[in-house]
């Protein structure tokens, strides 16, 4: 049985993410990427008008990719605080099992990289949005005690990033368990939230 073609422009993306996720951004150019791709840059070019074109798609493919990731566990579940867990849960799964994409996400900064375009904004924060919104249900009704919301959701982001960022750069001590520390780290994430609905 024969290997199933990938078509180029998947080819390109793939190539072009890994050596993002290796080198950087500043190493990346056209040329390299199209000898990888065993193609001449002009066939690049036929996809993509530009490396920043390039780059902005890997950026939306692989937010899509994490929005999914995160809708497709949090979303069936009717209770409120379960939908809560499930969002913080598949983030942190999602950035373990995909780090090129996440670092695609969170990673690539560069003043020579064109502003990423302002109408898909709201578009990549999807999955944040998401978390906003329920959390804004969970005061509501009473299972969760926030002052704002957005804040507390922004707050939420930036520690699973830190943690996803932690162990995808190597830069856990060596001395603590990967996974017991993933694994408490969402724990406290999640308790911290519950208990001042518990106290209130």
């Amino acid at each position: 049985m024969s290997e199933v073609e990938v078509p180029l422009r998947d080819q390109i993306l793939d190539i072009s993410r890994h050596m993002l996720f290796k080198e950087g951004y500043r190493s990346l150019s056209m040329r390299k990427i199209a000898k990888k791709a065993n193609v001449t840059a002009t066939s690049i070019y036929l996809y993509f008008e530009n490396k920043d074109h390039l780059l902005h798609t890997l950026i939306e493919e692989s937010v899509e990719d994490l929005s999914r990731f995160i809708e497709d566990q949090a979303l069936p579940k009717t209770d409120n605080i379960d939908r809560f867990k499930a969002i913080i849960q598949s983030y942190v799964e999602f950035g373990m099992h995909h780090p090129e994409k996440y670092e695609i996400i969170y990673r690539v900064r560069s003043d020579s990289m064109a502003r990423y375009p302002k109408e898909k904004f709201r578009k990549a924060r999807r999955a944040y949005e998401l978390l906003v919104q329920t959390i804004e249900e969970s005061v509501e009704q009473r299972l969760m005690e926030v002052d704002d919301p957005l804040v507390a959701a922004y707050s939420i982001w930036a520690q699973l990033h830190g943690v996803v960022s932690v162990v995808l750069n190597g830069r856990l001590d060596s001395r603590i368990n990967k996974e017991q520390f993933i694994e408490e780290s969402i724990e406290h994430v999640i308790q911290g939230f519950l208990e001042r609905a518990s106290v209130s």
